[in-house]
């Protein structure tokens, strides 16, 4: 089993860490919304090769926030959960999606989520992550982006997750013209015209913190591209970005 190092969310805690501000707290949010993340569960009952027991003990590394209310602790790797307890000391972790580290942090009523608090650190508030869930999320699309950029995968797999009818979002411009909304709109690396869309809403805000989000589905907004005369599609402007012709997609 491969151990959880998740550099994508410590990279941008550092970066908030270094800098705190609303584009790098967009960042991590953003980070958030894919991968793994662990919450260290040290002191608890020892799970058995088929899980816990009924009546097992499972306790969660908790503290307080910025302002004194109640933190649940993620980290990116096991490495940072060691960095709280005194050296040799055997501790142990939970793996989970890193959206279900959210959840779980609003089921709980935690009022901060801290990432690393041993640091760099960043505390996400449980605002920041109410408005990252009650929104749709293509986490299989923005992962297949990630690879790809990586070379892990090739385009392939991004083109066939785009022909799914799964969640898509769409940034809203109602700024630019007085009591007018546009979509955001950009040029494909050929010039042509080309429309911009999320996987998720942090992804929205993370490119323009002023745009509004508008929840659709690949299926609704590849429409959108036919209909209005649109060459393609770029997902994640804010990187690692792809640009699908619609060419590529009618293929």
């Amino acid at each position: 089993m491969e151990l959880v190092d998740n550099t994508v969310v410590r990279t941008a805690v550092a970066a908030f860490a270094a800098q705190p501000n609303q584009k790098t707290a967009l960042e991590v949010l953003r980070s958030c919304m894919f991968g793994d993340l662990l919450l260290d569960t040290t002191g608890s009952d020892v799970p058995t090769a088929e899980g816990f027991t009924a009546g097992s003990r499972l306790q969660f590394r908790r503290g307080t926030g910025p302002d004194g209310k109640a933190a649940l602790f993620a980290f990116t790797r096991n490495k940072e959960i060691a960095r709280l307890y005194p050296p040799a000391t055997p501790t142990m972790s939970m793996v989970n999606p890193a959206t279900g580290v959210l959840d779980f942090a609003k089921s709980q009523q935690n009022a901060w989520l801290y990432i690393d608090p041993a640091g760099p650190t960043c505390a996400v508030s449980a605002a920041e992550i109410d408005f990252a869930l009650r929104n749709p999320n293509n986490e299989a699309l923005k992962s297949a982006t990630v690879d790809l950029a990586a070379g892990r995968v090739d385009r392939r797999a991004v083109i066939d997750l785009l022909r799914q009818d799964g969640p898509l979002l769409l940034g809203v411009d109602e700024t630019s013209q007085p009591g007018k909304m546009a979509f955001r709109t950009t040029a494909m690396p050929d010039g042509s015209p080309g429309l911009f869309a999320f996987t998720s809403a942090p992804e929205v805000v993370a490119y323009n913190p002023a745009d509004a989000v508008m929840a659709s589905t690949t299926t609704k907004v590849i429409d959108i591209v036919r209909q209005d005369g649109y060459d393609g599609l770029v997902i994640n402007p804010s990187g690692p970005y792809v640009a699908v012709t619609l060419a590529e997609l009618d293929d």
